[in-house]
């Protein structure tokens, strides 16, 4: 049975990571922007401390990536009318639009790469993607 070749994943990882970040400029976004954008747009309301939860990060990690948010116009504070100490987080206009633009650039870098690959590696690459992120 073959091993897994774990610092050859790893450098596979990190060359698909530059080549999402490149594509991602395009937007003015990084990869944890990116994230923290998909999730808002299908979450609608979320709260800093749930979003750090999510993303799996601390709350002050999360805290300094929405605040770079709200500055570029992205994301804004929408009050919480169950709980007057916190606030909800949710995309702006602007934010809808630049995630439009980002999904569009990553989707190239999908595309791009995965027709470099016939469907059963895609197929496998993809199970074996869902198998990591469920072991947590």
């Amino acid at each position: 049975m073959d091993k897994l070749q774990v610092l050859e994943l790893l450098e596979a990882t990190q060359q698909f990571e530059k080549k999402l970040n490149l594509a991602l400029m395009y937007s003015g976004l990084r990869i944890p922007q990116f994230r923290v954008m998909v999730f808002l747009e299908k979450s609608g309301n979320i709260t800093v401390s749930d979003l750090s939860r999510y993303m799996n990060v601390t709350r002050a990690t999360m805290s300094v990536l929405v605040n770079q948010l709200l500055s570029a116009g992205i994301v804004k504070n929408k009050a919480n009318s169950r709980d007057k100490r916190s606030f909800y987080v949710v995309l702006t206009e602007s934010g809808l639009r630049r995630l439009e633009l980002a999904k569009k650039e990553v989707k190239l870098v999908e595309d791009r790469i995965s027709t470099t690959f016939d469907t059963e590696t895609v197929a496998a690459l993809n199970k074996f993607s869902r198998a990591l992120l469920s072991k947590g």
